[in-house]
């Protein structure tokens, strides 16, 4: 192996030999001083001992150059082993950078897996440390606590009441603040040009933004006087830039927030998303005595920061004594309500946790598969090799040595794989991040950091150890006599076994991986297809809140909807036209209480669970496609003037009315001492308006004229079309500004596209896996051919004989088969147990399909087998081929 040039050598060793001489005329002439002071102290007097003591004192100094010598000739010797171990491994380098260029295609091929392995984990984790790992950007994260009511039925996330939220305030004591905020609205928001623009904001008290530690980065956040009074308006960064320009001077202008004037007094910075990302705009929540009375309408998002020391345990045991006090002052309210305190990270990312931990794993399998892949290859090149290492290590070279030449090869492969697969991160972590569903929080603070860099620089170490170490150490394990003796030719068949092993490990890994891929893709079609309870296609639909300034009583509303609704009706291309306050996918997920008529309830104040009330127009339910069980659908006749009616869906009459006719009951919305009444005049089918994935839930319908409540000033206007439904978009808005041109509408869009956006992270999770399924079965096709093919280039004398006593060409490819056959099914029985095991891991993923999916569980061996057999074709036909006398010859 490497040695470091002669004259190098000899000029170390010469520095070297001249100090240790140097060094021992010292002691001598230490020696022989020293001897002679002594008998000049013992004839002035001394005794030998004092002699002794005083004559060594005296030559210490000439002691301590004589170990200075000594330390110099030792500080050599280690500059000699580093410079060589320096020389060797550069010679190590060039030797394996060589042989790696001897073989461009395996480089290549090699380099390419690895970038692609090391890229996608590296990808995976960036988006989980973002989203899961990094600490947030706010002083003392580990503090913040969300607070959310706890339901009867067992529900945890429930939000909360005014009056609840202030006795909270008020209260506990392990807060250093408590604040909540509304759930993001959209608002037209017209600035001093006077042209209308729809925007997201929320109201939010205004120690929030203390509580974050968030300052403006124009003007100032909401003062404390604010949380009582005060038509103020924070703009975000974002806003700011594209609706005024970034200009300094809108400190102090005006803006109109659904008819209300407001002033601008400030402007976060762009990194500023609570308590949702992309919002445009913050109004200050208010509160007063007249929402402390109120328990009922559950509404608000609440966020704490504990006290210093106060652990969020202490903190949750608090509030569950302040539930129960608040049960026995308010038991038709609060009886059976809970309070659950939950770490602000953790919650914030709960729902999008075992998504990204089903990607990481997933990357992890392909970077194992990969690794299986290339140490498989590597050993059947490192046995090629083993004459060579039998040689070197004849001729002096230690194990040692030879294991840290084979591994300097590997990480030259593994840090060019790394390398790529960083390039790739940066050329790509944009594309991931485009495509990611846009709920997943945190997902904007996606980037390269030195933390994503040390990840992938301990994958590249990881892979090197991987595929690297285990041919490092079973060529170096050779019998120098048996091996020069036999001269390779056991190399072909010792190592057999382990080859085989590692394929079927490689293949156990693309079981799992296939399957978790079958079981998602299955679920995404199984969404894809699941009946929602109304025909979907051709629907627009667009949103419109009317402002209470100048919209500000049901009747007002009526009016201007019924005029919309008779000009979109006559708009080309419209079938049909109605409106609901509930849109498909994105509805308020507005839920009332009501009595029954001569049922009474167990519930303290005489009402029923509360469950999904719609307001909608004449003509919804044709519009929607959902069909009329029994009874009559709400149309033109219900006028504010006429009976009150409501018509109710399948899962509600099941609940109240099963086994029995539900038309001709009544209920009413102010409990059982009405004073309205509501009639039930049809029951229709129950639909999948929350989501596809998500059952029919029990709900009724009222019709705008006769909605009880004021405030409910919106709609969403569905229109069904007979051609594209977004050509409709120009019209419907010039439609609208002809009746209200200071009216903006939310969007405009379609309701397959609101169930698309439904479906965004299961779509993800199924693309990513799927692709990655697609990459480990072929890197299991590459290691069966490449071990099959290894295999049948070592048998060929031995299949040269065979072929000699007569063996027939089908069965020596049908052995070549067999075998690659074999190989897969131990492995796929491995990887079907493994994944049987961990198929559970998916349950929040799937949809529609059992986690232990016998279709799934069944197809995957299928393509595998069928995959192995293609695998193997080219080897065996390569087999059939060896001639028997040109076999026997070249042995």
């Amino acid at each position: 192996m490497g040695r470091l040039p002669d004259g190098v050598r000899r000029k170390f060793r010469m520095r070297r030999g001249l100090k240790e001489q140097v060094a021992d005329e010292v002691d001598e002439e230490i020696q022989f001083h020293l001897e002679s002071r002594i008998e000049e102290l013992m004839g002035e007097g001394c005794d030998r001992a004092e002699a002794e003591r005083r004559a060594r004192g005296e030559f210490g100094d000439l002691r301590e150059a004589r170990r200075a010598l000594r330390g110099e000739s030792t500080r050599a010797e280690r500059k000699i082993r580093r410079t060589e171990w320096v020389h060797d491994f550069l010679q190590d380098v060039r030797y394996g950078w060589r042989r790696l260029r001897s073989r461009p295609g395996f480089a290549a091929v090699a380099i390419l897996t690895l970038a692609l392995g090391i890229g996608a984990n590296t990808a995976i984790f960036s988006v989980v440390h973002a989203v899961l790992l990094r600490p947030l950007s706010y002083p003392q994260p580990d503090r913040l606590v969300r607070l959310w009511e706890v339901e009867p039925t067992g529900h945890d996330h429930n939000v909360i009441s005014s009056g609840n939220y202030l006795d909270w305030k008020e209260r506990a004591s392990s807060f250093e603040l408590l604040g909540a905020h509304s759930w993001n609205f959209g608002s037209g928001l017209i600035a001093d040009d006077g042209q209308p623009v729809h925007a997201m904001g929320v109201g939010m008290t205004p120690n929030i933004f203390r509580m974050l530690g968030a300052s403006a980065q124009l003007g100032r956040t909401f003062t404390t006087e604010e949380e009582v009074s005060g038509d103020v308006v924070i703009l975000s960064h974002g806003f700011w830039q594209s609706h005024f320009g970034g200009e300094d001077d809108v400190l102090g202008r005006s803006l109109s927030v659904d008819e209300r004037p407001v002033t601008i007094v400030g402007v976060m910075p762009p990194d500023f998303n609570f308590p949702f990302p992309n919002l445009e705009f913050w109004l200050p929540l208010q509160f007063d005595e007249e929402d402390r009375q109120e328990r009922r309408a559950h509404r608000w998002g609440v966020v704490g920061r504990l006290k210093d020391g106060v652990p969020r345990e202490r903190a949750q045991g608090e509030m569950d004594a302040i539930a129960l006090r608040l049960a026995e002052e308010y038991p038709q309210y609060m009886e059976g309500w809970g309070i659950n305190v939950q770490p602000f990270r953790s919650d914030m990312v709960r729902t999008v946790r075992p998504l990204l931990f089903v990607l990481l794993g997933v990357v992890v399998v392909v970077l194992l598969i990969a690794c299986a892949n290339l140490a498989n290859l590597l050993l059947a090149r490192a046995m090629s090799r083993e004459r060579e290492v039998a040689l070197r290590g004849a001729l002096g070279a230690g194990r040692l040595r030879l294991v840290r030449q084979f591994l300097t090869e590997s990480a030259l492969l593994a840090m060019l794989g790394g390398a790529l697969g960083v390039v790739l991160i940066y050329v790509g972590l944009d594309s991931l991040v485009a495509v990611a569903p846009p709920d997943i929080p945190l997902l904007e603070q996606t980037r390269v950091d030195p933390v994503v860099l040390g990840f992938a620089a301990a994958a590249t170490i990881f892979a090197t150890l991987f595929f690297g170490l285990l041919p490092a150490l079973r060529v170096t394990a050779t019998d120098l006599q048996s091996t020069l003796r036999a001269g390779g030719e056991r190399s072909g068949t010792r190592n057999a076994g382990l080859r085989s092993a590692l394929l079927i490990s490689e293949v156990a890994l693309c079981v799992v991986l296939l399957v978790g891929a079958g079981l998602l893709v299955r679920s995404f079609v199984r969404l894809q297809t699941t009946d929602l309870g109304f025909n979907s296609e051709n629907l627009f639909v667009a949103w419109l809140n009317l402002p209470a300034q100048r919209y500000e009583s049901t009747p007002d509303h009526v009016d201007f909807f019924t005029q919309l609704l008779e000009r979109t009706a006559a708009l080309p291309g419209v079938t049909s036209v109605s409106g609901t306050s509930e849109p498909p996918v994105l509805g308020y997920n507005m839920t009332f209480g009501f009595a029954i008529e001569g049922k009474p309830s167990g519930d303290a104040d005489g009402r029923e669970d509360a469950v999904s009330m719609s307001v909608v127009g004449p003509d919804f339910f044709r519009t929607m496609g959902i069909p009329l069980i029994s009874g009559r659908v709400l149309d033109a006749r219900d006028r504010s003037d006429a009976a009150a009616v409501v018509v109710i869906n399948e899962q509600l009459a099941q609940r109240h009315w099963p086994g029995e006719d539900p038309i001709g009951h009544r209920i009413s919305f102010q409990g059982p001492e009405g004073p309205d009444w509501f009639e039930i005049v049809g029951v229709v089918g129950g639909t999948r308006s929350r989501g596809a994935d998500r059952p029919a839930e029990p709900g009724l319908y009222v019709a705008q004229a006769q909605k009880p409540w004021n405030w409910l000033s919106w709609l969403t206007i569905i229109a069904r079309t007979d051609g594209e439904p977004l050509a409709l978009g120009p019209a419907f808005r010039n439609a609208v500004s002809q009746l209200d041109d200071r009216l903006a509408i939310d969007r405009m869009t379609t309701v397959d596209d609101l169930y698309a956006e439904s479906h965004a992270r299961r779509r993800f999770a199924a693309t990513l896996v799927a692709g990655f399924a697609a990459l480990a079965l072929l890197l299991g096709a590459m290691g069966i051919y490449g071990v099959l093919s290894y295999s049948v280039a070592q048998r060929t004398r031995e299949i040269g004989v065979r072929m000699a006593l007569g063996a027939r060409r089908a069965a020596v490819a049908a052995a070549v088969v067999r075998h690659a056959l074999t190989l897969a099914a131990g492995g796929v029985a491995i990887g079907l147990a493994v994944a049987f095991a961990l198929s559970g891991l998916l349950g929040s993923l799937v949809f529609g399909v059992s986690t232990t999916d016998p279709v799934t569980f069944v197809a995957v061996p299928l393509v595998l087998t069928i995959v192995a057999a293609v695998a193997a074709y080219v080897p065996a036909r390569r087999a059939t081929l060896v001639d028997p006398t040109q076999a026997l010859r070249s042995e």
